[in-house]
């Protein structure tokens, strides 16, 4: 074997790939991220974002174990920055306060921050398409009191909340959020290319995206829940080889109680299902998300 073969991937990774995905990773700034300026024309935001694509694209080689994470945010940035009313919004939104504040921006009255950029858009998804998804549950409210109750509507309604607060507390949580915001935006675009007089199609393709709503909290519920799991069997060993019986009372939850998550179960079925996303959660969870 020649010695190339004993070469580590992370040696392998040209010095370049390596600088600018970390870049990506850890740069809070939308422009920055895309490595464009901030009066940058549409057609120069299009430029520097296909350029950073070739480079951090998963596909493309040599391999680099962060460029998923990194083409993702990458496509967030451009994503808001690409749609003119959006990119008004976060110009007005990230300019300081007042020349006589530090050098801190600002995002929809919050740290201008990639977190608070996906936060925002969850709340304008709440505020808006999600009325949709409230009109649903109310008619099953109707129809199957005993399954989905009004308890199990307001939960749902909070498990959104909580999500949004993951969302701007840990980095790790916005990234992975927005890739589930990225499934229910799919669903949206297929919707709204259908014929209005598509009847049969759009009320099909309309509870689909009801389920692929409700599969968030789903996810987000499970994942805390298996990362939960792992940390209270470490402090359960530890507890017990101190001879120091552990209280279950103590243990953390996830989003959702036993019941709203058994019934949410039920109605997304398998558009609680995706392996890329699946793929995308059991990377980013086994990093540090504090």
């Amino acid at each position: 074997m020649s010695g190339d073969n004993h070469q580590t991937p992370s040696a392998a990774i040209p010095e370049n790939k390596d600088d600018i995905i970390q870049n990506i990773l850890h740069e809070e700034d939308l422009y920055k991220i895309l490595g464009a300026a901030r009066t940058a024309s549409p057609a120069e935001l299009r430029r520097c974002y296909l350029e950073r694509s070739k480079i951090c694209h998963p596909d493309k080689p040599p391999f680099h174990p962060l460029s998923t994470s990194a083409f993702q945010r990458l496509g967030f940035a451009f994503d808001i920055l690409k749609t003119p009313s959006a990119r008004r919004t976060y110009d007005r939104a990230s300019k300081p306060r007042s020349s006589q504040l530090p050098d801190k921006t600002t995002f929809l009255g919050g740290e201008h921050t990639f977190s608070s950029a996906v936060a925002a858009i969850l709340h304008e998804f709440m505020t808006g398409d999600f009325v949709t998804v409230r009109g649903w549950l109310q008619s099953l409210h109707v129809q199957y009191p005993n399954l989905v109750s009004e308890e199990v509507v307001i939960s749902i309604e909070r498990s959104f909340i909580r999500i949004r607060e993951l969302a701007l507390t840990t980095r790790t949580y916005a990234l992975l959020i927005y890739i589930e915001l990225g499934r229910i935006n799919r669903v949206q675009k297929r919707l709204m290319g259908l014929g209005y007089l598509d009847v049969v199609g759009r009320t099909r393709l309309t509870f689909h995206l009801v389920r692929v709503t409700l599969a968030v909290p789903v996810r987000v519920d499970r994942a805390l829940k298996q990362r939960e799991d792992k940390a209270w069997r470490a402090k359960c060993a530890g507890l017990q080889a101190r001879g120091i019986t552990p209280n279950p009372q103590l243990r953390s939850a996830g989003i959702l109680n036993d019941r709203v998550s058994k019934v949410l179960e039920f109605i997304v079925g398998t558009a609680g299902m995706d392996e890329g996303a699946d793929e995308a959660w059991s990377t980013n969870m086994g990093a540090n998300t504090s």
